[in-house]
């Protein structure tokens, strides 16, 4: 594309790449909850946009930093008959411990040297989360004033959502 056109068409690749990730993490038909072949495909084209386009990869860096931190828990997501497992009831020595240190060090590097975006944010949530030993060891203050950056920044029901989560975790469910 035109230089005039690079950022918008940029938002609009990440926006698809991360709604593949998403049906892949969390596919809306089939026998499976997971359809480990489009996340895969996702983070491998997100990867390969970061390489291309070194300059403007901040966001595009925090969507990779996402989605490795997410997919990592993959394996703990569901029990043996396939059912949901919530995040606080997963068996966190089955994430992926090599995708965690890759999701941090790429969230960590991001946050300092680029503008902060909202994909960013997401994977500084994620990288709080993947972090901690546990539920109760999980750092919800800091979780918490990234949801409140995030929710100027990118306001929705999700997340709205993870700020009242964090917020119930900080001040309890009044």
């Amino acid at each position: 594309p035109r230089p005039a056109d690079l950022e918008d068409r940029l938002v609009a690749l990440r926006q698809v790449l991360y709604l593949m990730f998403t049906e892949g993490h969390t596919a809306s038909s089939g026998d499976e909850l997971a359809r480990v072949d489009l996340s895969a495909e996702a983070i491998r084209l997100t990867r390969q946009l970061r390489e291309s386009a070194p300059d403007a990869s901040g966001e595009t860096t925090g969507l990779l930093a996402l989605m490795l931190l997410t997919d990592a828990r993959r394996s703990a997501r569901t029990d043996a008959a396939g059912a949901l497992v919530p995040l606080d009831e997963q068996d966190r020595s089955r994430w992926d411990r090599g995708m965690i240190e890759e999701g941090v060090a790429l969230v960590t590097e991001v946050l300092d040297r680029a503008p902060i975006g909202p994909y960013q944010l997401q994977g500084a949530i994620a990288a709080v989360h993947d972090e901690a030993a546990s539920t109760d060891e999980t750092d919800w203050i800091e979780i918490l004033g990234l949801y409140d950056l995030l929710e100027r920044m990118a306001p929705g029901p999700m997340v709205t959502l993870g700020r009242i989560v964090a917020l119930a975790m900080v001040q309890g469910p009044e």
